[in-house]
């Protein structure tokens, strides 16, 4: 075979082997996708669709407003909301969600109802996105509604003196009670177990041993959530017995003791909408990640990111305890610098039991202003509370062409055929139904007997 003739061979088997490789490649791009394929393709692509809006309506929100989404705060008043604070252009700042204590709760159900009707109304005309509305309503003495809603007692009395069925009917009408005055959230159940180095400290609010906790603490949560009442899971990973009020608890646990405090968060989160991280110092006995937890909780990202997030897999509210607290202030945390440490590590949402947020609010805007990563993280949270309000009925989450043609009948999407969606205000606001607040009154208070 002379030199032309093989250089001609070798040319033709490469250019075959370029045919095959064309072929097969044809071949499997060609191959047609199963109708479960497709299903999920499209649910993906709607997703993000779905989180393109809220990006979109993040985007769409002022400095202030946008800043604002990040904090719980208590309110004045009970008749009728005003806000205590006012931006440099004179337009008022108000907090993305409202704390309602004792002093903000009429004992008439229709002048609750009004005022937090009114916060609802004032936030509008602000244009502002209306808050969630929140209460601490664990029972016992932590129970801000006693004087408007059906008797609520203590974890402990629950766990000790109902059955199952007679806790869900107490948690449920308890629940649809709030519901009908306006309340979204419940920073309720305490679902750590009662141990001999918290007992002092959380009293009756625990539903005491673990098989307690786990049994009760889930009954309520479904309780609630079922009925429009999101559940804050607290205060992870836990307490001691020095009051968080005042001083920093520091808490040493054991490898052998990990199921009875962790093992509750982790099987009941999946069901509720929040957790909310305590300010104590948990660290593990010799423990290999102690370096990475010898911050209070609510500033760890061990904590937050690699055991809520990434191992539990949670990806609702992390709320912060009140940033205001003795144990962060008196011991080099004061508000504003819980606030970035707080950001930084997860967490989205910061409570203020204090009425004015607003210079913590704008240290915040200056770090992110500075810093591009703050920033990424500052957006994260805002996201993810516009995802609390979609799901809470506050905000919600429409089709374009539903909102630009309301009166045009509903078109069948191709299975190409993505919709565009956008955020906006929940138009639907329900009225107080006095009759049924009656009947959930007495069918909480039977649950009792």
């Amino acid at each position: 075979m002379n030199q032309n003739s093989l250089k001609y061979n070798v040319l033709t088997a490469e250019i075959f082997c370029i045919f095959l490789a064309v072929f097969f490649l044809l071949s499997a791009c060609s191959k047609k996708m199963s109708p479960e394929e497709i299903a999920l393709q499209r649910e993906q692509k709607i997703t993000e669709a779905k989180e393109n809006a809220i990006s979109e309506y993040v985007s769409s929100l002022s400095d202030s407003a946008k800043v604002s989404q990040i904090f719980l705060v208590n309110v004045e008043g009970k008749q009728k909301y005003h806000s205590v604070e006012k931006n440099d252009d004179e337009t008022p700042v108000v907090p993305g969600g409202v704390l309602l204590f004792s002093y903000n709760i009429s004992k008439d159900p229709l002048e609750t109802y009004g005022y937090i009707k009114s916060i609802r109304g004032f936030y509008i005309d602000a244009r502002n996105p209306p808050p969630f509305v929140a209460v601490d309503q664990e029972g016992g003495y932590v129970n801000r509604l006693r004087s408007l809603t059906s008797l609520l007692p203590s974890q402990k009395n629950v766990a000790e003196l109902l059955s199952a069925d007679k806790a869900g009917e107490l948690y449920s009408s308890q629940a649809r009670q709030m519901k009908n005055l306006g309340f979204h959230m419940n920073l309720a159940p305490v679902v750590e177990v009662e141990t001999a180095e918290n007992k002092e400290f959380l009293d009756t609010r625990s539903f005491g041993e673990l098989d307690k906790v786990l049994s009760y603490g889930k009954i309520l949560v479904e309780s609630y959530e079922k009925n429009g009442i999101s559940t804050v899971l607290k205060h992870f990973p836990g307490n001691s017995n020095a009051d968080p009020h005042i001083g920093l608890p520091k808490i040493i646990w054991k490898a052998s003791e990990s199921e009875k405090y962790f093992r509750p968060f982790e099987e009941i989160l999946p069901s509720s909408s929040a957790v909310l991280m305590s300010h104590a110092i948990f660290q593990e006995e010799n423990g290999e990640n102690n370096e990475e937890t010898s911050m209070p909780a609510c500033f760890s990202e061990f904590w937050i990111r690699k055991i809520i997030k990434e191992k539990y897999g949670f990806n609702g509210l992390v709320i912060s305890d009140d940033i205001f607290m003795g144990a962060l202030s008196k011991n080099g945390f004061p508000p504003e610098v819980a606030a970035v440490r707080a950001i930084e590590s997860g967490v989205d949402v910061i409570m203020l039991s204090e009425k004015k947020f607003w210079n913590v609010a704008q240290n915040l805007l200056k770090k992110a202003s500075e810093d591009s990563a703050f920033s990424e993280e500052l957006d994260r949270a805002v996201k993810n509370v516009i995802r609390y309000k979609i799901k809470a009925g506050i905000l919600e989450m429409m089709e374009k062409e539903a909102v630009q043609n309301p009166d045009e009948k509903e078109k069948k999407a191709g299975e190409n055929d993505i919709p565009e969606f956008t955020v906006r205000v929940n138009q639907n606001y329900a009225e107080f139904d006095l009759q049924q607040f009656d009947e959930d009154y007495r069918v909480g208070m039977m649950a009792c007997e």
